[in-house]
């Protein structure tokens, strides 16, 4: 009895020790110096500008494709021009978006879809991400599909 105690702690802390997952943005984490290379659709950026060698300097993580910033609670906020329009950035973690004041993204309006039922897939140097439309294929949705950026 008393084993399968310890077993069943060591179980539970492993089960909530914090491990990346999608839902948590790794925007900002930490990188160079040989430590854990950046997510698919990011970059290492290093914190220096004069350091040109990545093993042998710290920097960040950063979007490799980049979009306007919009809307938001801020002095003076960005308007999107006329091939887009200002949307919550589906690359972070769910929150509440434009609807609480946190700025978005200008999202050109003809974006390409992808995943779904047949899993279509994006062009070239773009990566796919929720559109935020509620479907969620994690409790449910079946054929959900996202937009290419």
């Amino acid at each position: 009895m008393f084993l399968k105690s310890i077993l069943l702690a060591v179980t539970v802390s492993l089960a909530s020790a914090q491990i990346p997952r999608p839902e948590h943005s790794q925007v900002g984490r930490a990188c160079g110096f040989k430590i854990a290379p950046c997510p698919f659709d990011m970059k290492c950026v290093p914190n220096n500008p004069y350091c040109s060698e990545l093993n042998r300097c710290p920097g960040h993580c950063e979007f490799k494709n980049q979009y306007q910033s919009c809307g938001g609670f801020t002095p003076r906020p960005h308007n999107c021009g006329d091939n887009s329009e200002c949307q919550d950035d589906p690359r972070l973690p769910p929150n509440c978006g434009l609807a609480c004041d946190v700025p978005g993204i200008c999202i050109p309006k003809e974006t390409h879809f992808c995943g779904g039922f047949i899993g279509l897939s994006c062009p070239e140097g773009l990566f796919c991400y929720d559109a935020l439309d509620g479907c969620d294929p994690l409790h449910g949705g079946a054929d959900c599909g996202g937009i290419c950026l």
